[in-house]
């Protein structure tokens, strides 16, 4: 419970257990006492909890920066280690500011629910997949692009962001259409609007946003074979040649003066780091483009979720804490803020490990307690897909005689590959389901 007196905060604090620390400091074992914030923003339940695992810290330190231990129920701190600066904390001061970008979180009420508007979203998803994948083969041809249906889909998929972001959250998180090459390009453009709707951005704004976003990677397309396929790390001549395909995007988007001049400003600054460490002109802060810090850190949520020969691919909820560790270096602090917001601490259609051994498909979220989202339970205890699934809300369990907590995220085991019979626990297998019965034809779908 938070202290409202401020002189009773002080004495509390002169016990010898109770202790302020930086959430930098925490460690697993400790028992958190008090925050420097409200509860009611938290996941965490009032009145104090265990850290239990890397991820309890990891989500307490996106809400807070200090917290009061209590050293009788938990670890103590190391000594020393408050006064310790890691090479990570030191270069994330000596980043330079990016400068406030105005954020309006109550800008776009939701108006529509996820079922209402389910299919529509799903046809613009793989319309549009369909549509770049067409102009990205007219590119590495030598043809003019047709932006028109590209502009067309965008704005159907910014209406409808606008009426309920999580639709396309989720659909994002259960893609179970066969990827093809160019497929990163449209969902990076997907969660770049998705957070600018989260901020409050123009409907206009983010149209450009989502277009440019789009286009980023087009200049791809003038690389050679081998390197537009590289799965692994680059030699630094591929690298080198790698880099080039900004400029050529530049000069492809040059081709059309009648786009909006910031679609250019985000081909061209899409790879530029906060901290100056990115490419091709070494931008810092300020001097990157706005709609590129959007599109840089898309790109790079999008690349965590996928493997290409780098890394495992990442469940979202563990992409997001990534993200969060790069804040101030890669991308401003507040977006990545935004964005670990609007999508939760376990986005809607991502699985997650529960206390009981079960694994489940989180459905919805609950902005009262993020850890506690409603879910659809796909197994047993020992993992076995059950025949079907069992709806739960974990902030409501009632007389359950299962308690059930999320412990962590889950990765399906085929997530790099085609999918199977269905028989695998995978949240692609579930795409169109939990919204009800689907009922006509095309456009003409309706949910009962």
């Amino acid at each position: 419970m938070q202290a409202t007196d401020s002189s009773k905060k002080s004495e509390r604090y002169a016990s010898d257990n109770l202790l302020q620390i930086n959430c930098v400091d925490l460690l697993l074992g400790m028992y958190v006492f008090e925050l420097d914030c409200a509860w009611s923003k938290t996941p965490f339940p009032m009145g104090g909890f265990h850290l239990k695992n890397s991820e309890d810290i990891e989500i307490l330190a996106k809400y807070c920066k200090k917290v009061v231990i209590d050293t009788n129920k938990g670890a103590a701190p190391r000594k020393g280690r408050q006064s310790q600066l890691t090479i990570l904390s030191s270069a994330r001061r000596a980043a330079p500011e990016s400068g406030d970008i105005k954020i309006d979180r109550d800008a776009y009420p939701v108006t529509r629910t996820v079922k209402q508007q389910i299919d529509k979203a799903h046809r613009l998803h793989l319309t549009l997949k369909a549509d770049f994948s067409q102009q990205a083969q007219a590119v590495r041809r030598g043809e003019q692009m047709n932006l028109q249906p590209l502009e067309k889909s965008i704005k159907g998929i910014v209406d409808s962001l606008i009426a309920n972001p999580q639709t396309h959250i989720w659909l994002l998180n259960t893609d179970a259409a066969e990827r093809v090459d160019t497929d990163y390009c449209v969902r990076a453009a997907i969660w770049a609007a998705t957070l600018a709707r989260q901020i409050g951005m123009t409907p206009h704004s983010m149209e450009v946003l989502c277009l440019g976003t789009l286009l980023a990677d087009i200049g791809m397309q003038l690389l050679p074979e081998r390197l537009v396929n590289k799965r692994g790390p680059f030699r630094k001549k591929e690298f080198l040649a790698y880099r080039k395909h900004v400029d050529f995007g530049a000069e492809l988007i040059a081709q059309y003066p009648d786009l909006d001049d910031r679609v250019a400003g985000i081909v061209r600054g899409h790879h530029e780091r906060q901290d100056g460490l990115g490419f091709p002109r070494q931008l810092r802060g300020k001097q990157i483009p706005v709609l590129a810090r959007f599109a840089n850190l898309a790109y790079c949520f999008e690349r965590l979720l996928r493997s290409n020969g780098l890394g495992p691919a990442m469940p979202p909820a563990k992409a997001l804490t990534k993200l969060y560790k790069q804040r101030s270096l890669k991308f401003p602090e507040q977006l990545v803020v935004e964005l670990i917001h609007v999508l939760g601490t376990y986005p809607v259609g991502s699985l997650v490990q529960l206390s009981s051994g079960e694994v489940g498909l989180v459905l919805e979220q609950n902005q009262s307690e993020r850890l506690s989202p409603k879910l659809a339970v796909l197994s047993d205890e020992n993992r076995r897909l059950r025949k079907e699934p069992v709806l739960v809300d974990l902030s409501n369990q009632g007389k359950s005689k299962t308690e059930r907590i999320i412990v962590s995220s889950y990765q399906s085991k085929n997530v790099a590959k085609r999918l199977g019979s269905g028989k695998d626990i995978d949240a692609r297998n579930y795409t169109l389901s939990f919204f009800g019965k689907r009922i006509g034809l095309g456009p003409l779908t309706i949910r009962l």
